[in-house]
């Protein structure tokens, strides 16, 4: 049995990996917990795309956890599946929220699109990852640059890399519509916490796997996570506390 060392920015990667994805999950529990009692739609789709935004994280994260119990790595088709699985899902459920909202016309046939771009994503993912042992893996699926982060190749890439774009613009044109809505300071504040969340998670996400990470890089994109997470939540759901502290109750 091998043991692998981490050095400090692969530790400090898996630490804030680890964080991203429970803040993700508290909310996403509350958020659940709200559709229990109302069993209004939107919410358990807002609960699929809060806790599912954050998977490209989840091997950062649980890989970590698992390298401080084992002193070893997941396996690479583990690593690859907690962080590309629930991508597909997170966009979809997004986009059930945007498009009833703002163009409910046309939300069959951009869903249409969104199911068959993601079933291509998981017939390329599970073909590579399970039934092609000789594919090039490197270049197919992504490299792996330390035992806890990896930078993802071919379609995959270009698939997570449309689901930025397109949640980053429909995530904004949302959040301006919410900003335009009249006599209602409350819907207003939501497109405030919203614009802020959509570009904090575009500008982290971007930076996180674009430029080449240093502890003081790594530890501002990934608070542009967190934040964005806890932006997106009070954004969709303002709850109570913060309408207290804006005056709005």
């Amino acid at each position: 049995m091998i043991f692998i060392a981490l050095d400090d920015l692969t530790q400090l990667s898996g630490i804030f990996g680890f964080i991203a994805v429970i803040i993700a999950w508290f909310y996403g529990v509350i958020v659940l917990i709200k559709y229990i009692k109302t069993k209004e739609k939107m919410l358990f789709y807002f609960f699929l795309a809060i806790i599912f935004t954050m998977s490209p994280w989840y091997p950062s994260g649980f890989g970590y956890i698992y390298w401080l119990f084992t002193r070893q790595e997941i396996a690479y088709q583990v690593y690859v599946l907690l962080g590309t699985i629930g991508v597909p899902i997170a966009l979809y459920s997004w986009l059930q929220i945007y498009m009833p909202t703002l163009h409910p016309k046309k939300k069959e046939p951009v869903t249409l699109v969104i199911i068959l771009l993601s079933i291509a994503f998981y017939i390329y993912l599970f073909y590579f990852v399970f039934f092609a042992p000789g594919a090039p893996t490197d270049g197919i699926i992504g490299i792996k640059r330390n035992p806890v982060d990896i930078d993802y190749k071919g379609f995959i890439f270009v698939f997570l890399a449309i689901s930025l774009l397109i949640s980053t613009i429909t995530g904004n044109d949302f959040s301006i519509a919410s900003l335009k809505v009249k006599d209602n300071p409350a819907i207003k504040w939501k497109g405030r916490f919203l614009i802020i969340s959509f570009n904090l998670f575009a500008i982290g996400a971007f930076g996180d796997g674009f430029i080449p990470l240093t502890p003081v890089t790594l530890i501002i994109f990934r608070t542009f996570m967190l934040i964005s997470s806890t932006t997106y939540y009070i954004g969709f759901i303002l709850p109570k506390w913060m309408r207290k502290i804006l005056s709005l109750e």
